[in-house]
């Protein structure tokens, strides 16, 4: 396992663990930033890269995030897009009790795939 690394900007925290099988981002706090894609596509396509190259699964965790506005799911649509053309596997996981997660991430489902090489979870 390489050392986290911790990506802050603001009020939005975002944390890359690399493991043996997965590459875990985690994402805390709030992400509010008029241009949200500055920030997080960077990391996104650096950890997608890095996925890609070692096949292993990224795991991007929102549990802990407590709000994000809509222009943040645009970065977050992109990863999946690229990730669905090339053979990278994405399981994100988000909190059901939390209306707003739901809202958002169910929305997503459809870049789940069949063999759940793409899969939004729940939880």
């Amino acid at each position: 396992m390489k050392k986290p690394v911790k990506y802050s900007s603001k009020y939005l925290t975002i944390h890359v663990i690399e493991n043996d099988a997965t590459i875990d981002v985690k994402w805390e706090g709030k992400s509010v930033a008029r241009e949200p894609s500055k920030f997080i596509s960077p990391i996104l396509v650096k950890v997608l890269e890095m996925a890609s190259a070692h096949r292993k699964r990224i795991i991007m965790d929102f549990q802990n995030l407590a709000y994000m506005n809509s222009s943040t799911i645009t970065p977050i649509i992109k990863i999946l897009n690229r990730a669905k053309k090339g053979m990278t596997k994405i399981t994100i996981l988000y909190q059901k009790a939390l209306k707003w997660q739901e809202l958002n991430f169910t929305a997503l489902e459809i870049f789940g795939t069949k063999d759940n090489r793409l899969e939004i979870k729940g939880l």
